[in-house]
């Protein structure tokens, strides 16, 4: 009688234990955008085919490139400080295929960015990794 018991329930536990396992296990890949969401810094920076900032460098033909931050650590709110230190508010969004970033009504005391309208538009073109730092 108890092993009948037991044999009747055997399908709901395993099906109980399962539902268990699954939700303890991975965590869901993050999003592009919660990838995007920090503040980035240049790099490497090229004018035609022109190295002028290298931030690992000693010296650079461009050393503002140390200022240029884009600060997306707001869901919508952007912040472009450019290599002069002028520093441009707006907000930013993801495209619905997830390959372009676009910053739009960027806007400083002394008005858009040059050239722009106040709409920047930058191609993904890999995945956005994390910076890791130790301590």
């Amino acid at each position: 009688m108890v092993m009948k018991k037991i044999l009747t329930l055997l399908p709901l536990i395993v099906l109980i234990a399962g539902a268990l396992w699954g939700c303890g296990g991975k965590n869901a890949e993050p999003t592009v955008e919660e990838k995007l969401t920090r503040v980035w810094t240049a790099k490497i920076v090229k004018e035609g085919s022109d190295i002028v900032y290298d931030k690992s460098a000693t010296s650079n033909k461009t050393p503002g490139y140390a200022n240029y931050k884009l600060d997306l650590t707001s869901k919508t709110a952007a912040k472009l400080t450019e290599k002069d230190g002028t520093t441009f508010t707006g907000t930013w969004s993801i495209s619905t295929d997830n390959t372009t970033l676009t910053i739009s009504n960027l806007t400083s005391s002394s008005g858009a960015p040059t050239g722009t309208n106040g709409t920047l538009a930058y191609k993904i073109i890999g995945t956005p990794t994390p910076i890791v730092t130790g301590k």
